[in-house]
């Protein structure tokens, strides 16, 4: 597959999410006006809408930009994975926890070009420290189950955004609801690295899911 066919098959895996999206949308109100007392609306992403309304310009680029980055890095670099995929789930996860542990007061600029730096230097040592030829068994085993992989990992990465609701995990018909988007759009994105088999193009259909989700919000606002 050449370069022009994978960038027609983003497009398509675009396409096909906004189809996704809208029968999720026609089936979300029918469900309402069947079941009136379901109550979605006392859910807010109050920290994303804070963070829109304060400074748009970093919402952009935590939405648009670093999400995708970090959160492909975390959920799709096992689907049929490369080395260098693999050594990016290795590093990726304890630097998330990690960065939980940096001051609040911490500016947001600053945080972000540490973790970049801190993540880069880190990922070159893993990969000095793991030589290409000790992942391949394991590469092979995860390329056996794949689709098992496509559905945990979409499952997985549609339930941690239950935090975008609620302070800590908890789960009800409303939330899962609120999810679903998310889970359809993991998806959607592992279709995409499977078929493309790089990370890069899992990251760019995110980041234009997130951004279409960015235009409409910030216009709501």
């Amino acid at each position: 597959m050449n370069l022009s066919d994978k960038f027609v098959l983003l497009l398509r895996g675009f396409f096909y999410l906004v189809g996704l999206y809208l029968i999720y949308g026609f089936l979300f109100t029918v469900l309402h006006n069947l079941f009136p007392a379901l109550d979605t609306a006392s859910y807010k992403q109050g920290f994303i809408m804070e963070m829109l309304t304060e400074n748009p310009w970093r919402a952009l680029i935590m939405i648009v930009l670093v999400a995708p980055i970090i959160e492909e890095m975390m959920f799709r670099s096992l689907l049929k994975p490369s080395h260098i995929e693999l050594v990016l789930f290795v590093i990726i996860w304890p630097v998330f926890f990690l960065l939980r542990f940096v001051p609040l007061d911490v500016h947001w600029g600053l945080k972000l070009v540490f973790t970049g730096v801190f993540l880069f230097s880190a990922v070159y040592i893993a990969q000095q420290l793991i030589p290409r030829e000790r992942t391949l068994k394991l590469r092979a085993w995860l390329g056996r189950y794949e689709y098992v992989i496509w559905i945990v990992t979409s499952l997985v990465f549609g339930f941690v955004h239950i935090t975008n609701y609620v302070d800590h995990f908890t789960i009800n018909l409303a939330l899962f609801l609120l999810i679903l988007p998310r889970i359809l759009a993991g998806f959607m994105i592992g279709w995409v690295k499977l078929n493309n088999k790089h990370l890069p193009w899992a990251m760019a259909l995110h980041a234009m899911n997130n951004g279409m989700a960015f235009f409409f919000i910030y216009l709501s606002l």
